[in-house]
């Protein structure tokens, strides 16, 4: 298992898949970016913007979700997926504790269970006041995937 220990490294692993993908994804209409990273956590981070606003200015559970999923995605892909492997979500769960308009929303995934075929994740999200935003997990199953459309 390789998770990032700082954020320098998560940075260069974020990029280089990014760069392999080839196109703007979700990602980029999330605003995501990496925020940190410890060695048993990634974080990203997604500004407030009307992409991801929902009617009264605040995130929407739609944006809370993608931010939560893809950084739980990108952590099981660093931890168990091999070269070519790519986690596909079978199973969410989520609870939307609250919501605010303070920003960027911080999304921090850890593993809670792994290996060579399953890894399951929990990923908060908390808004930049440290405020819990959403909690979820997330059961990825590792399977051989070619990125790009």
């Amino acid at each position: 298992m390789t998770i990032p220990s700082n954020k320098q490294q998560f940075e260069e692993f974020y990029n280089k898949f990014m760069e392999r993908l080839g196109f703007d994804d979700i990602v980029a209409t999330l605003g995501l970016t990496p925020h940190d990273a410890d060695g048993e956590s990634v974080s990203m981070a997604m500004p407030l913007t009307d992409a991801v606003a929902q009617a009264n200015g605040m995130f929407s559970a739609a944006a809370l979700f993608g931010a939560a999923d893809i950084t739980g995605t990108l952590l099981s892909m660093q931890a168990y997926a091999d070269s070519g492997q790519f986690p596909l979500a079978v199973q969410s769960s989520q609870n939307f504790m609250s919501n605010s308009k303070a920003t960027p929303a911080i999304a921090t995934a850890r593993i809670l269970r792994g290996g060579s075929s399953v890894s399951v994740a929990e990923v908060i999200v908390r808004d930049e006041t440290g405020k819990d935003l959403m909690h979820s997990t997330f059961t990825y199953v590792l399977k051989e995937r070619k990125l790009g459309r």
